[in-house]
């Protein structure tokens, strides 16, 4: 499994803006995140996965349902002009995982699945995504 870290980025007006993720890595097509590809986001204790659906889904509403019972969301992955792949996740999946604007998250990898956590103590920034 690889490492390194992320910030959690804010977007919006002062008194209005939210938490959000962007996952822009070189490694992603590597891992299987290639555009348009399906994503479950799922809270876990202080941070979030990213499951990737590469398999034909015989029913979309069923992994739906399941993502939305565990308080997750279906994303797709997008390109980014030239800048490459990216993965942006905003709103309340990243506050039902305990994530907050400006945190400093580690991400680990392996094909098909990224975890991204709030480290127990403070980190030093290995790779800082976009």
């Amino acid at each position: 499994m690889n490492i390194c870290t992320l910030p959690v980025y804010r977007a919006g007006i002062r008194d209005f803006s939210s938490p959000v993720i962007m996952i822009c890595y070189p490694w992603l097509p590597d891992m299987g995140f290639t555009p348009g590809a399906l994503v479950q986001v799922l809270p876990e204790a202080e941070g979030l996965s990213f499951i990737l659906y590469d398999k034909k889904i015989w029913k979309y509403s069923e992994l739906l349902q399941a993502t939305e019972e565990k308080k997750g969301m279906l994303i797709t992955v997008d390109c980014c002009g030239r800048s490459g792949i990216l993965m942006e996740l905003d709103g309340y999946c990243i506050r039902n995982a305990g994530l907050d604007i400006y945190d400093l998250l580690i991400v680990q990898y392996e094909y098909g699945m990224i975890r991204v956590r709030k480290p127990s103590e403070p980190v030093e920034a290995l790779e800082v995504g976009f």
